[in-house]
């Protein structure tokens, strides 16, 4: 038997599903999902999911989307990891996962799951598969007292308490220090209020000032390093940080830090300073260059508060 060169191996499959995950996740956040649904996990989300796909049953785009979420909210109860089937579900693999070993159970096909569901149209088949689970690891415990499954991480976990990192501390330290002459420039602009209270409503003040200073993205990107940008970055991401239960993350870019890692030059958040929420599941980090640049690039419509609002 010949194996075809072309063809992705299993591994590729899964690190492609992997790299999928967040994206998935939001396109049925903010796509195939009614406004105001809450993606939180919860047993009582995943009957409503369940609803949702049982009233949209022909659309295969949200049946896609819906199986990392579906997965990851099995995993918070039975731990184990994503797999991939290279031989089912078309060329790109059939995801599944693979509850915790000492659980002694098969593997969990989440897109036969959503099958199944279609089928009885009893909307409880997500239900029903979380409570054989939780039943499985009750046993579990019944039998080893203390015994807790354990997850492996996906893209979808929170990514947890970040180590101090030296650089982050320096940045911010001589933001810090070099913020009062930044105010006292703004206040030769006649817009100086409210800055020392990093205060929401100063964000209005903000992007006149980015509007004024950069007519143009390659003048806002030849003066990213310059101290007005990186004096409104540090601003940005404080207002974020006291606002919005976030705080400041830094990754070092690493020469031998494997792909895929949060330290590897391709990921896009390496070697920048930005804020996330690393204790919340599904947060999205903020880069407050990236969005003080899209008050250049996207014009009048482009608004600060919003576009924070949701963090």
């Amino acid at each position: 038997m010949t194996t075809d060169p072309h063809r992705p191996t299993r591994e590729e499959l899964l690190d492609r599903w992997l790299d999928d995950m967040q994206v998935l996740t939001a396109r049925l956040e903010q796509v195939h999902l009614p406004v105001g649904f809450a993606l939180d996990y919860t047993p009582a989300s995943l009957a409503a999911l369940e609803r949702e796909l049982l009233d949209e049953e022909s659309d295969d785009g949200l049946r896609r989307a819906a199986i990392p979420y579906i997965g990851e909210v099995l995993m918070d109860v039975c731990g184990g990891r994503w797999d991939i089937d290279p031989d089912a579900g078309g060329e790109d693999g059939e995801p599944f996962v693979r509850p915790d070993p000492a659980l002694g159970l098969p593997p969990v096909f989440i897109g036969v799951l959503i099958d199944v569901a279609l089928a009885e149209e009893s909307g409880q088949a997500f239900t029903r598969e979380r409570e054989e689970l939780a039943e499985a690891v009750s046993a579990r415990r019944r039998s080893v007292p203390g015994w807790q499954p354990h997850k492996e991480r996906s893209p979808l976990d929170p990514i947890g308490p970040q180590p101090a990192d030296a650089w982050l501390q320096s940045w911010l330290a001589r933001r810090r220090d070099a913020h009062p002459s930044w105010v006292r420039a703004l206040a030769a602009a006649q817009d100086a209020e409210g800055w020392d209270d990093f205060a929401p409503s100063t964000l209005d003040a903000l992007e006149r000032q980015v509007r004024d200073g950069y007519r143009t993205l390659a003048d806002f990107d030849a003066d990213r390093e310059g101290p007005f940008l990186q004096g409104a970055v540090w601003y940005l991401g404080q207002v974020i940080c006291l606002h919005h239960d976030s705080t400041w993350v830094h990754w070092a870019i690493e020469p031998d830090a494997p792909r895929g890692s949060h330290h590897h030059k391709d990921n896009p958040w390496s070697g920048i300073p930005f804020t996330h929420q690393p204790h919340k599941r599904g947060a999205r980090p903020c880069d407050p260059l990236d969005l003080l640049r899209g008050i250049v690039r996207y014009g009048a419509g482009h608004h600060l508060a919003d576009v924070i609002a949701d963090v």
